[in-house]
């Protein structure tokens, strides 16, 4: 076992990336100079500002705008979405599901990879080796002097970066939760809710909300589910080809009419 599995290479990539772009290697002047002039980029097949109103057309198309929701109902339901989607909620969440998992991980070894993988075979002439019970963050500080400094950049780069998306998504899946939830329940039952929300419990409650779907049982609970899911999957065969039979004697059906 190797420190080039996938896993492990996701760990040593969080840690050295800040410092990717200061360690390239850099060539002479006269080595640049040399290089032959690059040719033009090829302009695209299609036009990106095209393809972005299509795309934008054909999304107006499957997720049509609904009706105005009445404007006490969606004052409503907004003072209810702010509590239930804070701001900073995505941050929190992404920040959180990334330090755990790069913590965890490193907190591996090699011989941890190797339970989860099939065993290579030694190379002709070499003794087969016994993988390393230490933990991947001691193998990585080793090598690499400044690994905590540069695992700690890494994570600033991750919190800068989902700090500015959900600057950018979260007021508008915050406008369009408030309009689905001032269609979804009435006055009285907003009132319940925004009572609820009001209190220390509920207030927590909206706080957690978006985090509680990258816990570790939640992501578990879906990845657990797959092995049954592909138990269904010769149920499914057949159900699709009773769908196609049934298909087929429409289209037969449809022709023996057609030549009446």
């Amino acid at each position: 076992m190797s420190l080039r599995s996938p896993l492990a290479a996701l760990a040593i990539a969080l840690a050295l990336v800040p410092a990717a772009a200061s360690a390239a290697p850099t060539r002479p002047a006269a080595a640049r100079s040399a290089k032959p002039a690059a040719k033009a980029p090829a302009r695209p097949a299609v036009d990106p500002a095209q393809a972005m109103a299509m795309m934008t057309k054909f999304f107006d198309r499957l997720f049509p705008v609904g009706p105005e929701p009445e404007p006490v109902r969606l004052a409503a339901a907004r003072q209810m979405t702010m509590t239930m989607l804070p701001t900073g909620a995505y941050a929190e969440a992404m920040n959180g599901f990334v330090d755990r998992t790069a913590e965890r991980m490193l907190d591996m070894s090699e011989a941890d990879f190797a339970e989860m993988m099939p065993p290579s075979r030694p190379k002709k002439g070499e003794k087969a080796k016994l993988p390393s019970r230490v933990p991947l963050r001691t193998m990585l500080a080793e090598k690499e002097p400044n690994f905590d400094a540069k695992l700690a950049a890494g994570k600033a780069f991750a919190r800068t970066m989902f700090g500015k998306v959900g600057g950018v998504m979260e007021p508008r899946f915050r406008d369009g939760l408030a309009r689905a939830m001032a269609r979804k329940f009435d006055a009285a039952q907003m009132a319940e809710i925004n009572a609820f929300l009001a209190t220390p419990t509920g207030a927590a409650y909206g706080r957690q909300m978006l985090g509680l779907w990258f816990e570790p049982e939640i992501m578990r609970g879906s990845f657990e589910a797959f092995p049954e899911m592909m138990k269904l999957f010769p149920e499914l065969a057949k159900d699709a080809a009773a769908m196609e039979a049934t298909i087929k004697d429409t289209d037969k059906g449809k022709g023996a009419t057609e030549q009446k």
